[in-house]
């Protein structure tokens, strides 16, 4: 799917990012990290199959899901469409995520053609939002209970981000922490081949 699926993820397998089982796993060196280290068309084809009636795949429609937000309203990925999102698994327990955090707000907040949507696993309401409150976060929370989400993606650590454009096509993942600028790269280069 054209050079984005060059220029886009997987950002460096050596990304930094928490795992239930070792919440203090990290990389110091996601910095370094770049658009050349991102993962080619060849090999990006079939990112995996969860149950039957979900096929997850870059250059494919992205898995449609509709999650309960901090507010108790029900909110869908299709409800973005027209827009790009960025679809963040985490965790308030994980170090790489709290570090994402305000970088995924400033993002969310300098660019209209964007949403953030933050997907919280797992977690209770009351702990998420005071985090949220805390962190004076206003971008979108939604809640997957049950890990249902958070498996169909195939999320294995936090963060854990996916790209998906205006079309609702999905156009890579990116496990680990990203920096601000690594964002702004991705986003630009989703530009470009508008």
């Amino acid at each position: 799917m054209k050079k984005i699926l060059l220029m886009i993820l997987v950002l460096a397998i050596v990304g930094a990012g928490c795992s239930k089982s070792s919440p203090e796993k990290s990389n110091e060196n996601i910095e370094e990290q770049s658009p050349e280290d991102i993962v080619t068309e060849e090999n990006t084809e079939t990112v995996g199959e969860v149950e039957e009636e979900f096929d997850i795949a870059v250059g494919k429609e992205s898995p449609d899901f509709t999650l309960k937000n901090l507010d108790g309203e029900e909110v869908s990925l299709s409800d973005y469409r027209g827009k790009i999102v960025l679809i963040n698994f985490w965790a308030t327990w994980c170090t790489w995520c709290d570090k994402e955090m305000p970088d995924l707000q400033k993002l969310d907040d300098e660019n209209d053609d964007l949403v953030v949507l933050a997907v919280n696993v797992m977690e209770k309401q009351d702990v998420v939002k005071e985090y949220i409150d805390n962190g004076k976060y206003d971008f979108e929370v939604v809640l997957d209970e049950d890990g249902e989400i958070t498996k169909t993606y195939l999320v294995s650590g936090f963060p854990t981000s996916y790209f998906v454009d205006e079309e609702g096509i999905l156009l890579g993942g990116v496990p680990g922490a990203m920096t601000y600028e690594q964002m702004t790269s991705v986003l630009e280069s989703i530009r470009e081949e508008e």
